[in-house]
Parts: structure tokens; C-alpha cells; sequence
């Protein structure tokens, strides 16, 4: 099997395609549309592998928790889907790296996994990163409410955190098959009952069904966001979430690419300065056993 840190550096790469594809489409269509129907595309994907491999059926318990998990993940990609209307997409990206100081809190709470000083001081440190990295804005970005949009990417940024966690305790009862399979199913279907009952009581909502000529590129989100996340479940089944989390920095480059040459988006310097505090704190937790202090204290 390849090593996890190369399978989340893959799914990280896909996943700021998933980005660029997501805010192009946005401009189209609703942020709303845009992310029921990831999740439904998504769905047919999952729901076609689960079936192939002929995965059993979870008992009523685990798919209790799995609602709550699709809950999490709707709210996540409702949240940053909306960001990246709202702020450059090299911006959000910046605001998702907190993710993964957020992660060895969360897996405190609900992992029962050990905290460090490091990791604590990294967080802190990469909150000061993230304010620092927003404080300017992008050229060629959005011109749309900054403020709101980095809320909205720091909510998606705990949703993100937490639904790592969520996916490394599912890990050790259920395989990776399940897991993504109700990682789409249950946002799916909570996103196309929200869908139909804002037709039935707003005459502004969205339209349920897009148009025909937009179905290619949400079928492909579908389809890649599916990919991303049963990497993610296969890499997280094999290594510490604390560990893997980090590696997620590798999507600043990604993006920063990205935003270029899609959207003409070019950062602030300040941006990078803000980035490297945060990748410099995700480093220290991802390596903190092989710290000059941290050898001579265990030594």
C-alpha cells in the first residue's frame, strides 16, 4: 500500500481542483445548487462502490453517527463553498490550513489522543498567521464581503477539523468503502430535503434541478470530491490525524497557481507571510518527536 502521506498529498491536489471548479461554477449558479449536487453526483460514485464491494449494511447506532457526520460536512462545504465567492481562492485556502491545528484539539475531545505545548503554541501562533494573511487583500480577487467570507472559511475550517477527527474514530469499526459512501449519501440527502422545502415556502430559492448545461461540470465535482474523500478515509485509517493534517499546506502552491491563471488573482505578500506561520506550526506538529528539545527531554 503507498504511504498515507502520499495519498493525503493526492487527495490535496484534487481537492483545490474541486476549489477552482467549485468558484468558477459559482458564478453561475447558487452556492446552494453548486454543493447539493456535489453531494449527489458524489453519491452515485460511492453508493457504486459500496454496492461492487458488497460492504454489509452499518447497524442503526453507526448510522446515527453518520448523520451527524453528514450534518458536519454539509455545514463544512456550505460554509467554504461560500467563502470562495467571497475571497480569493488562495485566501480561503489560507483560512483552511487552521484545520489542522484545530485537529489535535479536536482529537483530545473525542480521540482521547495526546496534546502537546507544541501543538498548542502552534495553533495560537497560526491564528496570528491567518489574521496576518487576511489583513490585505488579493488583486484580481472578489469583490465580495471579506469579513463574512472569512468567517465563513474559519467555520468550515472547524467543520473540516472535526470531520477528520469523525473519520479516524469511524476508521477503527468500519471500512473505507462505508465510510464514504455515507460521507455523500447522508449530506445528499439532507441538502435535497432543505432544497425542497425552500421551493415549496421561498419563491426565491434555487431551483432543485439545474440547467442541462451545467450538469457536466457538477457531475465531475461529484466525481473528484468522491475521490478526495476516500483518500482521505484510506489515509486516515493508517496514521494519526495530528500527522496527516499538516500536509495539507502543500495546497498553497496549488492554489496560488490556480487563482493565476483561472481567476487572475495575485496575493498579497502578506499572505505569504501569514502562510508560512501557519505551515511552519503545522510542520512543528507534524514533526514535534523530532525536535532538537523534544529528543533531549526524552533522551
Amino acid at each position: 500500500m503507498p504511504s498515507p502521506y502520499l495519498i493525503v498529498t493526492v487527495a490535496v491536489a484534487l481537492g483545490v481542483g474541486i476549489d477552482t471548479l467549485v468558484k468558477a461554477i459559482a458564478l453561475d449558479l447558487s452556492v446552494l445548487t453548486v454543493t447539493t449536487w456535489r453531494f449527489v453526483f458524489g453519491s452515485g460514485f460511492a453508493l457504486t462502490l459500496f454496492i461492487v464491494r458488497k460492504r454489509p449494511m452499518p447497524r442503526l447506532d453507526a448510522i446515527r453517527f453518520h448523520v451527524l457526520r453528514g450534518v458536519v460536512q454539509l455545514i463544512t462545504a456550505l460554509s467554504f463553498f461560500w467563502a470562495l465567492t467571497q475571497i480569493a481562492l488562495a485566501e480561503a485556502t489560507v483560512m483552511g490550513f487552521m484545520a489542522a491545528l484545530m485537529v489535535p484539539a479536536m482529537g483530545r475531545l473525542i480521540l482521547k489522543e495526546k496534546i502537546s505545548p507544541v501543538a498548542t503554541a502552534a495553533a495560537l501562533a497560526g491564528f496570528c498567521g491567518a489574521a496576518f494573511a487576511l489583513s490585505a487583500q488579493a488583486t484580481g480577487g472578489p469583490e465580495g464581503n471579506r469579513v463574512a467570507g472569512a468567517l465563513a472559511a474559519f467555520t468550515a475550517a472547524v467543520g473540516y477539523a472535526l470531520t477528520l477527527v469523525l473519520i479516524r474514530l469511524r476508521t477503527r469499526k468500519e471500512d473505507t468503502d462505508t465510510i464514504a459512501m455515507f460521507g455523500n449519501v447522508m449530506p445528499a440527502a439532507l441538502l435535497l430535503l432543505l432544497m425542497l422545502v425552500l421551493n415549496v415556502t421561498s419563491p426565491n430559492a434555487p431551483p432543485v434541478f439545474p440547467k442541462v448545461t451545467n450538469l457536466l461540470p457538477l457531475f465531475a465535482l461529484g466525481g473528484v470530491a468522491f475521490c478526495v474523500w476516500w483518500l482521505m478515509s484510506e489515509a486516515y485509517r493508517h496514521a494519526e490525524a495530528q500527522r496527516l493534517a499538516p500536509f495539507e499546506y502543500l495546497a498553497l502552491p496549488m492554489s496560488v497557481t490556480a487563482g493565476f491563471f483561472v481567476f487572475g488573482e495575485v496575493p498579497s505578500w502578506r499572505l505569504y507571510v501569514g502562510a508560512m506561520i501557519i505551515i511552519a506550526g503545522c510542520l512543528a506538529i507534524a514533526f514535534e518527536d523530532r525536535l532538537p528539545f523534544k529528543r533531549f527531554r526524552t533522551d
